[in-house]
């Protein structure tokens, strides 16, 4: 916002000095100063209306940033819990693997499913 003020100053200074340049040492009439007075106010209205479009641009921008977030946010604690859910699966997935596994060895172990022919 001071980027306004000091705009808005050097108009005024820049306006003043140009002034006094152009009239030399005669005093302004009613006229001129109010002519003078006008271009000063009109530019503190430009500022004006330039920095009020970029606070509402900013809160524009703000509250759409807050939305992203908000979703990413709640997109990230879905991803988090598929990955957890994946990694039980997983988990679960090893367990049952290795518990056939040795299932599977005990029965080759044991006795055979047919009986040998006599000899």
């Amino acid at each position: 916002m001071n980027r306004y003020l000091i705009g808005a100053a050097t108009a005024a200074l820049v306006a003043t000095l140009g002034a006094c340049a152009g009239y030399g040492n005669r005093s302004m009439n009613a006229g001129e100063s109010i002519q003078q007075r006008g271009s000063e106010i009109a530019q503190y209205g430009a500022d004006w209306k330039s920095g009020n479009k970029a606070v509402r641009d900013g809160q524009k921008l703000d509250a759409e940033s807050t939305d992203q977030i908000d979703k990413a946010r709640r997109q990230l604690a879905d991803a988090e819990a598929d990955r957890k859910r994946a990694r039980q699966m997983i988990a679960d997935g090893t367990v049952a693997m290795q518990r056939s596994e040795a299932e599977y060895a005990a029965t080759r172990a044991g006795p055979p499913a047919t009986p040998a022919p006599p000899q």
